[in-house]
């Protein structure tokens, strides 16, 4: 997808309140038809699973992929599980990587 943006949430606060406009800018810009795909790191599903955001769960209803390169679950919403290859070629592809 040549207009699809990546999202990563690299950030180990994820109910910062940075995150939560920037998950703001993810949701609007989804809800317009932009393609849109969030990277959730290691620290970031590692705060995620101590303090889930309620955010989150919308996402997969505006068509937002949610994907990590960690397996660790995310209760509240569905995450792909990518190798590191498969992460450098979406971010490689992608016409905007905003990094928060």
């Amino acid at each position: 997808m040549a207009n699809q943006i990546l999202y990563i949430a690299s950030g180990s606060a994820p109910l910062s309140s940075q995150f939560q406009e920037t998950l703001d800018m993810l949701l609007t810009g989804a809800a317009f038809g932009q393609p849109t795909t969030l990277w959730l790191t290691k620290g970031c599903l590692h705060q995620l699973q101590l303090a889930p955001s309620a955010s989150l769960a919308q996402l997969p209803d505006f068509g937002v992929r949610c994907v990590t390169d960690d397996p660790a679950p995310v209760a509240s919403i569905p995450v792909e599980t990518l190798d590191s290859q498969t992460l450098q070629a979406l971010r490689d592809e992608c016409s905007q990587t905003l990094v928060f």
